[in-house]
């Protein structure tokens, strides 16, 4: 596949929203049709803002030339091919995935460096995985372990797919954890004899340390950090003990591998500045500051709600929705549900509307109370005139969660005309 296979697909009735037309037209032909998202569009719609993502891509970039760090953004968020081009296109180092599906979709449009944040343990996979190594000398993929039984399970599977010391190896990172979080070593102990295991490995190579940061508790945040730095410093240790018994003598370059969307200032103070016997490069693994979001993103970013100074990340999701019903004094029925967009951390906030066919103006007098599958209960203030069958737009509560919701996704300008449609592979 490459993007003009994606973009020659037709836009029918399995994409909920777009236009209904007679003759179904192609992605590819989206931007000169001229649709505009409020007039076209059947609602509720879920749309992007072509200058929020380009904001926020330039943004993170910046951060991370200015810091010194590498960027494999998590491509799982939106898992949008046309995304992650822009991101790659931008100097990103390489993508980050969290499942073997996320890794086919994005190999399907010829990335070349991936990393799946994730252990790697069944047959098939790794099957596949060895044969698009061996068939392609610049694929660069790297995946985690944590136990030596999970060694012990990745050999028995590459050795039947014939990969051998005379071929290419695949590249690990030791992952580090927390007691009561997700995977990872549990201390730097077991960590190092993980280490000697992978090194005698004829199939594995071991290429750093990785850690996952955002397990703590957002709602005790100043306790969260603590234990984020905490759990950083333990990494740093944990890569210097293994530089210091000769772990990295076979590597160029040791990868260090950490930074969701929350704590990635955190990471990039406790986790550069090496003096090892080979560079380090550290790679951030933020995924979900493309869209950013109107809840935790937006209020504890470092480039969102703790940034200290310059421009902030922007919200480039919005819902548009229809009043359909003003049934009680106070209250009004919005045509969006569970169905449509994130839930899981907060319902979606409220922040314009628009009468009839006048412009788009911000309100903050609007709150969501409860959502259905497919309505949303929404207080209003008694003297506000909206009515049914004018629009109201919402900021998600959580992008990852929403993305799940719609395949196909319009790109717009600030008026809403719609520039191109962004594919999703959730």
């Amino acid at each position: 596949m490459n993007i003009s296979d994606l973009t020659s697909e037709l836009i029918d009735w399995r994409f909920k929203a777009f236009p209904i037309r007679d003759k179904a037209p192609a992605i590819s032909e989206v931007p000169d049709l001229g649709w505009d998202a409020f007039t076209d569009f059947a609602l509720p719609v879920l749309v992007l803002k072509d200058s929020a993502i380009q904001h926020n891509i330039d943004l993170m970039g910046s951060f991370c030339r200015n810091h010194g760090v590498s960027l494999a953004p998590h491509a799982k968020t939106p898992l949008s091919p046309q995304i992650a081009l822009r991101q790659l296109a931008a100097g990103a180092w390489g993508l980050s995935v969290a499942t073997i599906h996320h890794a086919r979709v994005m190999r399907a449009m010829g990335v070349t460096r991936i990393l799946l944040a994730n252990q790697l343990l069944e047959k098939h996979p790794l099957e596949w995985i060895a044969g698009e190594m061996l068939a392609d000398s610049l694929f660069d993929f790297t995946c985690l372990v944590d136990s030596q039984r999970g060694v012990d399970v990745m050999e028995g599977h590459l050795r039947s797919s014939g990969v051998t010391t005379a071929s290419r190896k695949l590249r690990v990172l030791l992952e580090m954890g927390v007691a009561g979080g997700r995977t990872g070593c549990r201390s730097i102990n077991e960590a190092l004899d993980l280490a000697k295991r992978v090194l005698a490995s004829p199939y594995l190579e071991l290429a750093g340390v990785e850690t996952y940061e955002n397990v703590f508790d957002l709602g005790k945040f100043a306790e969260s950090l603590r234990d984020v730095d905490r759990l950083l410093d333990v990494v740093r240790e944990l890569v210097m003990r293994l530089d210091g018994d000769g772990c990295f003598a076979h590597l160029d370059e040791v990868i260090v591998s950490a930074g969701g969307s929350i704590y990635f200032d955190r990471v990039v103070e406790r986790l550069t500045g090496w003096t090892l016997s080979k560079p380090v490069r550290v790679v951030l693994r933020s995924g979900s500051y493309v869209t950013q979001d109107a809840v935790n993103y937006g209020e504890l970013s470092p480039l969102g709600g703790r940034r200290t100074s310059g421009e902030p990340l922007r919200q480039a999701l919005e819902l548009w929705t229809t009043v359909v019903s003003r049934p009680e004094r106070g209250l009004i029925v919005l045509g969006f549900g569970k169905r449509d967009v994130a839930h899981d951390r907060g319902v979606p906030i409220p922040f314009a509307v628009r009468k009839g066919d006048r412009p788009v103006e911000s309100s903050e007098t609007l709150s969501v109370i409860s959502l259905n599958d497919h309505h949303a209960r929404c207080l209003i203030a008694q003297d506000q005139s909206l009515e049914v069958g004018d629009l109201v737009g919402l900021h998600v509560s959580h992008p990852c969660t929403t993305f799940d919701n719609w395949r196909l996704i319009p790109l717009v300008d600030d008026e809403y005309h719609v520039l191109e449609a962004i594919r999703s592979y959730l």
